[in-house]
């Protein structure tokens, strides 16, 4: 009996203590839960209003020749002279004497095509009188003068003496031709790119005595899409810039497009000219120098102009409306320039509107946001 009680006891001992336990946790009072407060975003915005806009369009290319020229003589012969002007680099005009070839074989030509010339005035004038005697001796004979053939009268003879007259003239304008030719001298005001002539040299049409550019202008092929040709009015002003010359520009006018598309790449190519590239204080916009080009565009009409981080998967953007909620507004892409987007919302939407600049990935149309400092409109300007 007494080991029995050593077991019972404290077994409805710790019984009693977890019922008492129990019913003082039952008066506790139980707590009320507490709903969070809701979070809501914030956002900074960007006011912006439909306007006419006019971004550039850009384009890029490399510098040709609009003349260029391997300066070849018409006249064969030994250089008696080269021009110190006539060296890589320097410009010169029309009326600069470049190279010259001994003239002597060129100077006896001449002389000798107008002793001929003189022996063929002899003979005409020789003629003339035969012509006349004859006339004279047939009359004299009493016969009519009508009758008379053109051979007795001598008239073919008179015409062969003119005939031989007028090639004497035309040799001689060809001797004092190549003469002329002997005196080397540029084509149209040029730079020079490269010189092979030397005193002493011989010269001939078939060897080159340098290369020539002309200093009048150049031309610029610039690659462009459909989309940037139908923002273009032909002719178009332009500015050229190039990384080998940073801090210079010059001015440009596109004049044409070709009428051809690359097969390759789908473009059409507009050529733009710089007049007078060489002149003036600029660095000279040299021959085969990489370009960009960018050319004054027509305007986009009454679009919107936003960050490109605000334009999300190219197809929509965040606007906050009067009750500060956010709305998914589709858009159309028009144009890009300057990490910038002009586009126009499909929706047909309108007015000054306040865009999130930098929206994030979990946003819902309609949920309430805190607009917090706006962005500055300054890098939202023309």
């Amino acid at each position: 009996m007494k080991v029995a009680l050593k077991i019972i006891i404290p077994i409805a001992i710790i019984v009693l203590a977890f019922l008492g336990f129990k019913f003082l946790g039952s008066l506790k009072p139980v707590p009320k839960s507490k709903q969070p407060p809701p979070i809501v975003p914030v956002v900074k915005v960007i006011e912006v209003s439909p306007e006419d806009h006019a971004p550039p369009v850009k384009s890029y290319g490399t510098v040709s020749s609009y003349f260029e020229t391997a300066l070849t003589p018409q006249v064969s012969g030994r250089i008696t002279y080269v021009s110190e002007k006539f060296r890589v680099g320097e410009t010169v005009d029309t009326e600069h004497l470049l190279v010259k070839i001994d003239p002597t074989d060129y100077e006896a030509a001449l002389a000798r095509e107008q002793a001929n010339l003189t022996v063929a005035e002899r003979t005409y004038a020789e003629e003339e009188i035969r012509a006349e005697q004859a006339a004279g001796d047939w009359k004299a004979s009493g016969r009519d003068l009508s009758k008379a053939s053109d051979f007795v009268l001598r008239k073919p003879q008179l015409a062969a003496a003119q005939a031989n007259i007028e090639s004497a003239k035309a040799t001689i304008a060809k001797a004092q031709a190549d003469l002329d030719r002997t005196e080397v001298r540029a084509p149209f005001p040029a730079v020079i790119t490269a010189r092979d002539a030397s005193p002493g040299n011989q010269a001939s049409s078939q060897a080159s005595l340098g290369t020539l550019v002309s200093t009048e202008k150049v031309e610029i092929r610039l690659p462009l899409t459909a989309d940037q040709i139908a923002r273009i009015t032909i002719p178009a002003s332009a500015e050229i810039t190039s990384p080998l010359k940073p801090g210079t520009s010059w001015n440009a006018n596109l004049i044409r497009m070709e009428p051809v598309v690359d097969q390759q790449n789908q473009v059409i190519y507009a050529v733009a000219e710089v007049e007078r590239p060489f002149d003036g204080d600029k660095p000279p916009l040299a021959v085969g120098m990489f370009a960009n080009a960018t050319i004054n565009a027509n305007p986009i009409g009454q679009s919107y102009r936003i960050p490109e981080a605000a334009f999300v998967s190219d197809s929509f953007f965040w606007a906050v409306d009067a009750e500060s909620k956010l709305q998914k507004i589709e858009a159309k892409r028009l144009h890009s320039d300057d990490g910038h987007i002009f586009l126009k919302p499909a929706s047909g939407k309108s007015g000054e509107l306040s865009i999130v600049s930098r929206p994030l990935s979990n946003f819902k149309n309609g949920t309430k946001v805190k607009i917090g400092e706006e962005e500055s409109t300054e890098n939202n300007r023309e």
